[in-house]
């Protein structure tokens, strides 16, 4: 609605982890660089958790960008509440699996969809044994495989252990396969269980996202506006990043929220320039005490209540004056 006023090419502050508006601060790239120390070692289970909202699921995507650029192959599983057969059959679905590996892929790009008629019926051990065999196979070409399972905080205890035995899967050299948790703060209680003592034991890195700092946030801001075609004529006014960093709490999911209807707010008043005022507009647009006009809603409600006597009031004095003039 706004991107032409401000000269952008395209919307900057979607919600959906665009892989091209990636912004990484000193703390994440730290974090990517660990985790593929950690897989280039062979070294067990990587985590990564934190608050809704903080960019775990951007870190995935860049992680697997990276992980693109070397001969590893990946799975991604984004919804792992599922039984321990199913998550078997999605992780050799993610894989592209076939049931018989002479029949060769038509390409090596990752996540590709195929027919999965032929698992119907398999049990738990056959689709094991399955994908213990296609590991194998790439281990022997000399590709290393790596399942990412994001929502990790999803699985049962079960599932989680099951994941456990999975990273066992070994030749008499290598290890075939690593798994890398990616989930809210309750996935790091819940590896810390009793009954996941020997899985925590084996978690070789973890990390938690922390929001951004005020510096930080603008940086956000500047990458993700450059991206979306420069803006150039969007200009932010004195202490306006400090006023989206203090109400997003440096929460990039509230940073987009925010500066998407401050950018809008700007684009109804004509203004180029975004300033601390619309920032706290913004704030309360989303939280509903203002709609994108400025008209402010809950004063209306408040006033209902005082609305009805006031009008009985009128009518009276109306009534009244009117038998004074008829009389």
């Amino acid at each position: 609605m706004y991107e032409n006023f401000y000269g952008l090419a395209e919307p900057a502050f979607n919600l959906t982890p665009d892989p091209s508006f990636l912004f990484l601060n000193k703390r994440s790239r730290e974090a990517i660089e660990q985790i593929l120390y950690s897989i280039e070692r062979r070294e067990g289970f990587a985590v990564v958790v934190g608050d809704i909202g903080t960019g775990k699921t951007t870190l995935c995507w860049a992680l697997l960008e990276r992980l693109a650029r070397k001969e590893i192959r990946t799975a991604l599983i984004q919804n792992p509440m599922l039984s321990e057969i199913e998550i078997l059959k999605s992780i050799l679905q993610d894989l592209g699996v076939r049931p018989e590996e002479t029949d060769p892929d038509p390409d090596n790009s990752p996540h590709r969809i195929f027919d999965t008629e032929w698992m119907r019926g398999m049990t738990k051990k056959q689709l094991l044994d399955r994908l213990n065999m296609f590991l194998a196979q790439r281990a022997e070409e000399d590709v290393f495989t790596v399942l990412i399972i994001d929502e990790a905080q999803n699985m049962s205890l079960g599932l989680l252990e099951q994941m456990r035995l999975l990273s066992n899967l070994e030749t008499a050299k290598k290890k075939l396969l690593q798994i890398i948790f990616v989930g809210q703060l309750e996935l790091d209680r819940k590896l810390k269980s009793p009954t996941l003592r020997q899985l925590n034991q084996r978690i070789s890195v973890r990390f938690e996202t922390k929001p951004l700092s005020r510096e930080d946030t603008e940086r956000y801001v500047r990458r993700r506006i450059a991206v979306a075609g420069g803006a150039p004529r969007l200009r932010f006014g004195s202490g306006t990043f400090r006023a989206l960093w203090r109400h997003s709490k440096g929460y990039p999911r509230m940073i987009n929220l925010i500066a998407d209807r401050a950018l809008l707010g700007g684009y109804l008043e004509r203004s180029g320039t975004i300033t601390p005022r619309l920032v706290r507009r913004a704030v309360r647009t989303l939280q509903g005490g203002e709609n994108s006009s400025g008209f402010k809603p809950g004063w209306f409600r408040r006033l209902v209540p005082y609305a009805v006597p006031a009008l009985v009031l009128i009518v009276v004095v109306f009534f009244m004056v009117y038998q004074g003039l008829t009389q």
